[in-house]
């Protein structure tokens, strides 16, 4: 069971990582998406996730 205030973070965390450059590719910036069922910043380029929560 997740608490208002880990949920309040976890999203804070995912707005502050939209738009960030990506670190394992020279082109993509992070976007806030889906990986493997769980919600993520995810790279737009690449695929990779630079944050997923779950």
């Amino acid at each position: 069971m997740q608490l208002p205030d880990q949920a309040t973070g976890e999203q804070h965390l995912l707005e502050n990582l939209e738009g960030q450059a990506c670190a394992f590719c020279e082109e993509g910036q992070l976007v806030r998406g889906s990986y493997k069922g769980n919600t993520a910043a995810l790279c737009d380029e690449c695929g990779t996730p630079g944050a997923q929560l779950w």
